[in-house]
């Protein structure tokens, strides 16, 4: 997925003056967008010593933590928007996460990458092994992917923890973007984006 094609989709539906909890922020160059632009008051979370540099270099309010413990620290409700932009991957205990952050915002925004992606599968197919073009970056003793889900996978825990889809973004390989799920899109979607609420 294009990191300028993801924001600029997570722009649209941040509503403007809204309170954003933005986990795994990294450089805050998402946050800064939806500051600059939308006129959030956001928060980013970055446990990089280095990216929280970055962040506070970029005038962004950065607290640092292991996301995968859990989001404690906020009451319910305290955002309007919890977003979990690419760093899915690199979650220890992701349901427990999504439910964090469905506890403490009104709406979550995750993106996903497809393990399913057929050129992914074609890869180990013809390697007998994951590639570092699959897992990212680095070989299987050192890639921060630890996480190798599928769209169909990601879509079926969603439906487990009685999650809602409110609005969703596909990719595909050539640039397009889809708004609804096509056949065979566990194959075709390179990853997607969801806006997603606790069902009621």
């Amino acid at each position: 997925m294009i990191p300028e094609q993801t924001h600029s989709i997570i722009e649209q539906w941040i509503e403007p003056e809204s309170r954003v909890l933005d986990l795994g922020c990294g450089d805050g160059s998402l946050l800064s967008r939806l500051v600059r632009d939308r006129r959030v008051e956001g928060i980013g979370v970055e446990i990089s010593q280095d990216m929280i540099v970055k962040c506070l270099a970029n005038g962004i309010s950065v607290y640092q933590a292991d996301i995968d413990r859990g989001l404690s620290q906020w009451d319910d409700l305290s955002f309007d928007f919890v977003i979990l932009n690419a760093t899915l991957q690199v979650i220890h205990r992701p349901h427990g996460l999504i439910n964090e952050m469905l506890r403490v915002g009104r709406s979550a925004i995750i993106s996903v990458s497809n393990f399913g992606f057929v050129r992914n599968r074609i890869r180990v197919f013809f390697d007998g092994r994951i590639s570092r073009e699959v897992r990212i970056t680095g070989s299987w003793h050192n890639t921060p992917v630890i996480r190798f889900v599928s769209l169909e996978e990601f879509l079926h825990s969603l439906h487990e923890m009685d999650i809602d889809i409110v609005d969703a973004r596909y990719f595909l390989p050539w640039g397009g973007v889809m708004k609804t799920r096509a056949v065979l899109d566990n194959l075709l979607v390179k990853g997607a984006v969801f806006m997603l609420k606790r069902e009621t």
